[in-house]
């Protein structure tokens, strides 16, 4: 999907400035380290878990860039996909401006994510293991630009502490009106169903 669909950078930025979109990464990979105290690991590195529910309304403060509705659902979509999470109904932003770009938009969230099993759960428990997640800068992605440094953001502040994780680390430089110069790098392990196993029943 070409940029020009998915967002539109306001009327104060030059032409040049538009075009200098920087390439970014979001780079998923398997990954170990320490333990939270409430996690055991069994022999095979699994992890048993149960699926948690969230529905939230994420509210994007970024300044730049501006998104469309399709966009935002896609960016979002992705993050929450490749961190682990189950979508139990898709993405829906608003409100939109007939395809085009929106001021502040939000989005509607319904999603379950894996949380390390407290005793006994029975047949609700899901083997979960640890996988890296890494967002950043340092690699080519066709799904997030240089200009999503706010998003990725306020999906690390807002969203990343509905997930099951440890070893968080971030580097994010974002400067709004800027479409060159932005600089986030935000990895993490993330607790994830065992070969992307979906949770049973759906939403509740």
């Amino acid at each position: 999907m070409q940029i020009a669909k998915r967002f539109c950078q306001s009327g104060r930025f030059s032409p040049a400035g538009l075009l200098g979109v920087g390439a970014v990464s979001a780079a998923l990979v398997l990954g170990a380290g320490g333990l939270p105290a409430q996690a055991q690991e069994g022999q095979n590195g699994s992890v048993t878990a149960s699926w948690q529910q969230h529905r939230t309304t994420f509210n994007y403060i970024g300044i730049s860039p501006r998104y469309s509705c399709q966009g935002l659902q896609e960016s979002l979509t992705y993050l929450l996909q490749s961190s682990g999470a189950q979508l139990n109904r898709p993405v829906i932003a608003y409100p939109c401006n007939g395809g085009g770009p929106t001021s502040l938009p939000s989005a509607n969230l319904d999603f379950s994510t894996l949380q390390a099993a407290q005793g006994d759960q029975g047949s609700g428990s899901v083997n979960g293991v640890w996988r890296h997640v890494e967002f950043s800068m340092n690699r080519s992605s066709p799904q997030l630009h240089g200009s999503d440094c706010e998003l990725v953001q306020e999906f690390k502040d807002k969203l990343l502490p509905m997930f099951s994780t440890r070893n968080v680390s971030s580097n994010l430089h974002c400067i709004p009106h800027q479409t060159i110069g932005n600089q986030f790098h935000l990895s993490f392990d993330v607790l994830a169903p065992v070969n992307g196993a979906h949770h049973p029943g759906g939403a509740n």
